[in-house]
C-alpha cells in the first residue's frame, strides 16, 4: 500500500473498506521493510517517527511490495559500477542490476535488505554422454578415461575453470 498518500490521522485511527485497521497493516509493512527490534504502537511520538520514516522511504521510489532484490536505504541510488551513469534504486532494480552489483561491488550481498539467491545453472546439465564426449574431446580430454557421466562432467568443468 502507498502510505504516503494517506494522512497520519487516517493511518493511525482509520479503517479500510473491509473494516481492518490501517495501523496494523501500516506497522506490518514498516516491520517487514525496516525490521526494527521493537515497535511501540502505543507511543504517539514513535508512531509519528514510523510514519515519517516509511513515507520518506516511499517518496524515494521504494514500494511496500515484497521484491526479490531490495537495496538497503543507505545504498538506494548507488552507481551500477565505478564511473557508471546508471544509478540503481529500489524503483529500477532488476535481476541483471542485482547480479552486476553482487559481482563487482566490494560489499556484494551486504548492499541488500532483501536478496533472492541467484541460481547458477549448470551448462552441462541435461546433456547426453555422446554430447559430453564431444565437449571433452574439444577440450583435449580423452572421453574413454571417464567411466560415467558425473566424472566426465567434473573433468570438463575443471578444464573450463
Amino acid at each position: 500500500m502507498d502510505w504516503s498518500g494517506i494522512d497520519k490521522d487516517t493511518v493511525f485511527n482509520g479503517r479500510d473498506a473491509d473494516g481492518n485497521r490501517y495501523l496494523s497493516q501500516f506497522l506490518a509493512d514498516y516491520e517487514r521493510i525496516f525490521t526494527p527490534v521493537d515497535i511501540n504502537a502505543g507511543c504517539k511520538r514513535c508512531l509519528d517517527g514510523y510514519y515519517n520514516k516509511l513515507t520518506t522511504y516511499l517518496k524515494m521510489g521504494n514500494t511496500t511490495e515484497p521484491k526479490e532484490y531490495q537495496l538497503k536505504v543507505k545504498y538506494n541510488g548507488i552507481p551500477l559500477a565505478f564511473g557508471s551513469q546508471i544509478f540503481v534504486t529500489n524503483a529500477n532494480i532488476t535481476k541483471e542490476y542485482a547480479e552486476i552489483l553482487l559481482k563487482t561491488h566490494p560489499r556484494g550481498a551486504d548492499l541488500f535488505d532483501v536478496f533472492t539467491e541467484i541460481e547458477e545453472t549448470d551448462p552441462l546439465e541435461g546433456l547426453k554422454r555422446g554430447e559430453l564426449d564431444k565437449i571433452a574431446a574439444e577440450k583435449g580430454l580423452n572421453p574413454e578415461d571417464y567411466s560415467n557421466i558425473s566424472l566426465i562432467k567434473a573433468a570438463i568443468t575443471e578444464k573450463t575453470d
